[in-house]
């Protein structure tokens, strides 16, 4: 400890009341001490800690808050906020470490060092120091929301989920408990949620904006679970409390069959032209139209909307052209060579399955078909992949002093080892343990197939494709939560398109035989020629559930989710032919050699 003069004596005696394993003695005389509430601010942090130890949490967060108005640093603090403001880091690290000097785990302090550390992407130390600090200041709610975000980005997500499960225990309100909600969904963790959503409606009271909100995470978790109904009645009850949840009547479109009134039709209008809402909820209601006169059979006014919905969300152009530089610099740096060296394989681990392309391609129809074999787990989009990647790309940076691109060669086979079994390791959290294989279907990790190589030497690897134009009309007529930009554009997406096909081919050329490629369209018309060559590519033998997919019941996140619950069908091939005028741009942007290659699955 580092504390004032005055405090010297007072923290020393606390000191030893701990050491004699008198915790309530040392809460009672910094009590006494402090109940005239003198501006000791780390006498206060001290009694918050010990009040968090004794299981006084509510006391302990109280008693941190109301130290903040004493703190002597807060007018360093307001200086290192202008550095981060300006951006400029060094000056305010160096002034967050001038706060640690006078003010040992001076709790802004720490949030400052774990702010930067994010920011430069390395969220494993910002994790370190959260969690540090958090032994010194347990009851400190902004650092604890900190740590589950930091845990989350740096890929250690049980953790991120006990992180967020503990805060929103201390604090039991609104924002917390959300926090836990929204995490639970997107890990997957689909009954959580909903209990949590319970926790969180029973104390909401009339609060109509929180209420709606609610309704609609339920929603779309019901969705998700497969249960049609309840999905359907909670987006209707959020849209009693709110008509201008876009959200929900987009919700409701995306069931591609729902058949809405006139007077929905005529909310969704509404929410539509009203400049004053926002340019997303405008959108939202616009491809909710979209879907509503497309399942109506009005297909000129549906692209009206769509063409509408994309450019209220395109509110600035996709870099096509970065992207095309981006696989470029790719396909230049990873040979043969600097792929050749592999991790060891985990022997006896379950083997991971990666079904990579483009969204809208028939990924989560292969994900479906899969996980109705026994010995195959379905899970979901994995974040995992991407984490795993940013630790490789700092032990690039830090042991090899490159990019990730040009010294991936050079990690040795311990390190791809680790990276590996960190991949194992985190990917668990997605699991229930059954099964000899698992899926990760996260459509963009074909931008990551050199690295799932050299990592994970015993994983499968499955390139599902569709044509070009169905897969684009496709994409154009989707809202995506994130993550797929390139798709509001149709120049964009001929341009991914052409950019996906070009690294797919580089991965064939130095990688031949790594990948398993199946066309979408012969999956349809050959469907038990097409899985069983796929099985047999994979090592197991066939079985019928395969392709009766439709009946395995399992939680399904993506836009495709109610056309796997539905039997194998050809509706959505050559779909793009009805509106072929309307879709010139991405047909001039995928050019006559990427349609020509494709032409054989007309």
């Amino acid at each position: 400890m580092n504390p004032t003069d005055q405090l010297s004596p007072l923290l020393l005696t606390v000191d030893a009341h701990l050491s004699a394993g008198k915790l309530e003695a040392a809460i009672r005389l910094l009590q006494e001490r402090l109940e005239p509430k003198p501006p000791y601010y780390y006498g206060w942090l001290v009694l918050s800690r010990l009040l968090f130890e004794h299981g006084q949490t509510q006391e302990a967060v109280r008693i941190g808050q109301f130290s903040e108005q004493l703190d002597s640093q807060a007018q360093l603090f307001q200086s290192i906020q202008r550095a981060m403001r300006s951006q400029d880091l060094l000056t305010a690290r160096t002034l967050a470490d001038n706060m640690l000097g006078n003010v040992p785990g001076h709790p802004r302090a720490i949030f400052t060092v774990a702010h930067i550390q994010q920011t430069r992407g390395d969220f494993e130390s910002a994790a370190n120091t959260l969690s540090n600090g958090l032994e010194l200041h347990p009851a400190n709610l902004q650092l604890r929301t900190m740590q589950a975000s930091a845990f989350e980005q740096s890929g250690q997500y049980r953790q991120a989920i006990k992180a967020a499960e503990t805060t929103a225990f201390i604090a039991n309100d609104f924002q917390h408990l959300w926090s836990l909600a929204t995490l639970l969904l997107r890990l997957g963790k689909n009954d959580a949620a909903l209990e949590v959503c319970d926790r969180i409606q029973s104390s909401l009271g009339g609060d109509k904006g929180k209420r709606c909100s609610v309704a609609t995470m339920q929603a779309q978790i019901y969705r998700i679970l497969g249960n049609r109904e309840a999905s359907v009645t909670a987006f209707r009850q959020s849209l009693t409390l709110d008509s201008n949840n876009a959200a929900a009547w987009w919700g409701l479109a995306d069931f591609k069959d729902y058949r809405f009134s006139d007077a929905d039709r005529r909310s969704m209008e509404r929410l539509l032209n009203r400049m004053e809402h926002d340019s997303q909820q405008r959108s939202l209601a616009a491809f909710a139209l979209a879907c509503a006169e497309e399942a109506s059979g009005k297909l000129d006014s549906a692209m009206a909307y769509y063409h509408k919905a994309n450019s209220l969300h395109s509110v600035r152009a996709f870099d096509t052209q970065g992207f095309d530089a981006a696989i470029t610099r790719i396909t230049s740096t990873l040979s043969a060579t600097a792929l050749a060296r592999q991790a060891r394989p985990k022997k006896g681990a379950a083997r991971p399955i990666f079904i990579v392309g483009l969204p809208r391609s028939g990924s989560t129809l292969i994900e479906q078909i899969l996980a109705s074999h026994s010995d195959i787990e379905g899970t979901m989009e994995q974040p995992t992949l991407p984490a795993i990647k940013r630790r490789a790309h700092l032990i690039c940076a830090t042991q090899h002093k490159g990019e990730y691109l040009t010294r991936l060669g050079d990690l040795s086979v311990a390190d791809l080892t680790r990276l590996g079994q960190s991949y194992l390791d985190e990917s668990q959290v997605f699991r229930s343990g059954a099964g000899a294989f698992f899926i990760d279907k996260l459509p963009h990790n074909f931008e990551h197939v050199g690295l799932i190589h050299k990592i994970l030497p015993q994983a499968i690897i499955i390139d599902i494709r569709r044509h070009p134009m169905d897969c684009g009309y496709s994409l154009y007529k989707q809202h995506f939560a994130q993550g797929v930009e390139f798709s509001y554009q149709l120049e964009a997406i001929g341009g991914y398109y052409n950019g996906y096909l070009k690294l797919m081919d580089h991965w064939d050329k130095v990688l031949p035989g790594r990948i398993h490629h199946l066309q979408y369209e012969s999956l349809v018309a050959h469907p038990r020629i097409s899985v069983s060559s796929l099985l047999d590519h994979i090592g197991l033998a066939f079985e019928d559930n395969c392709l009766h997919f439709h009946k395995t019941q399992r939680p399904v996140r993506t836009a495709s989710s109610e056309q796997v619950r539905q039997p194998l069908n050809s509706k959505g091939i050559g779909a793009w032919k009805a509106v072929e005028a309307e879709l010139t741009p991405l047909k001039n942007a995928l050019g006559n050699e990427t349609l020509t290659r494709f032409s054989a699955f007309l």
